[in-house]
């Protein structure tokens, strides 16, 4: 077992939870009716981890921007009712819809510097389910987002009260939670072929010397960018997003990339012997599989039967180890189509039941 330097020599996990580990965490939270907030750093995959849980439980998300909102949007205002002598709340749109159907109602950057009157009104969202005298319908959830005090981010401690009223979550940064997502994302196999390689220094370092910094969310932008614009510019534009350092890097590994000749492999069964000097890197086995995976899905029309035993060959390539053959077969999993054809091939059984055996050894 690993051992860190305290004095027990006891092995420690990160701090926090990984983006899977997170999401059914989080949900299990939220069905027992238990309002939960989640800190990370900016960037790693808060809002979007609302945006999935909202879509898993099929209820619309009402998405809040706290520092963003004046008081008013969130509590709504009172205006008086001269013919009963009384103060009458005029409540915002969404607290209607909170009231009216279920909803996944999101409080991002709520350690932001915020003022009272907006801890306020979150206070009663988050205890009470309610704004006022409208009660939130008895299936709506409430989950609250913030930064991390250490970030280069302006916070504001929560109120005891209203911290007292979480159930609190630490969101990490991790390679392999973000490339599943990301291959379920449509985020461009070249970015998800670098992370995995290089792992999380890659995917997020935020020194807070340079505005553009790597993180989930950045490299989702230059995915969007690249994928829109695929003859531009690739280095300015990974650049603009993710800062000159990480871009450079990227850079290196696309020329790796370019090397691979996925159509050839694919379709002619051209073979890569993973164990010769020039190919014997880990960075080159990234490369050729997220290059031979992508082409793959992206031609799922062209693919005849002969196609499918050269994908095996390729997967049981010499030197490819199951590390690699786990991330490969993983990629084309994605696609219940391919995977239906796949899964008649004996090669392809071969292959999968001697994967399962190896994670089921590494498990017990």
């Amino acid at each position: 077992m690993a051992k860190d330097n305290n004095t027990l020599g006891v092995f420690q996990r990160p701090k926090g939870y990984t983006w899977l580990e997170l999401r059914d965490l989080a949900r299990v939270t939220l069905d027992a009716g238990v309002s939960a907030l989640m800190l990370g750093h900016p960037g790693v995959g808060k809002s979007a981890l609302a945006k999935t849980l909202s879509s898993e439980m099929k209820i619309p998300l009402i998405d809040i921007r706290l520092a963003q909102k004046d008081p008013a949007e969130i509590g709504g205002v009172y205006f008086p009712d001269k013919e009963n002598g009384v103060l009458k709340l005029l409540a915002p749109d969404w607290v209607k819809k909170a009231c009216s159907e279920p909803c996944f109602v999101f409080l991002d950057e709520i350690n932001a510097a915020v003022s009272k009157l907006h801890q306020a009104a979150a206070y009663q969202i988050v205890l009470e389910h309610r704004v006022g005298p409208f009660i939130f319908h008895q299936k709506t959830v409430v989950m609250g987002a913030g930064n991390l005090e250490e970030d280069n981010a302006i916070v504001a401690p929560l109120s005891s009260a209203l911290a007292n009223r979480f159930a609190h979550f630490q969101l990490r940064v991790d390679k392999k939670s973000w490339v599943e997502w990301g291959l379920d994302n449509g985020i461009d196999s070249r970015i998800l072929g670098y992370i995995s390689w290089m792992g999380e220094e890659a995917l997020y370092l935020n020194s807070g010397d340079t505005l553009a910094f790597p993180s989930p969310r950045s490299w989702e932008m230059a995915s969007k960018i690249l994928q829109k614009s695929p003859h531009i510019d690739s280095k300015r534009i990974v650049t603009s997003c993710v800062g000159e350092v990480a871009a450079e890097g990227f850079a290196s590994w696309l020329l790796l990339y370019g090397k691979v000749d996925p159509e050839a492999i694919v379709k002619k069964g051209q073979k890569i012997d993973f164990t010769s000097k020039k190919n014997n890197e880990p960075s080159f086995r990234y490369a050729a599989i997220f290059a031979v995976g992508s082409w793959v899905v992206s031609n799922l029309d062209k693919l005849e039967s002969a196609h499918l035993e050269n994908l095996m060959l390729f997967a049981n390539s010499k030197g490819l180890d199951p590390e690699y053959q786990f991330l490969f077969i993983g990629k084309l999993n994605r696609s219940k189509d391919l995977i239906g054809k796949l899964k008649i091939l004996k090669s392809y059984q071969k292959l999968s039941s001697e994967l399962v055996s190896i994670r089921s050894e590494f498990y017990k």
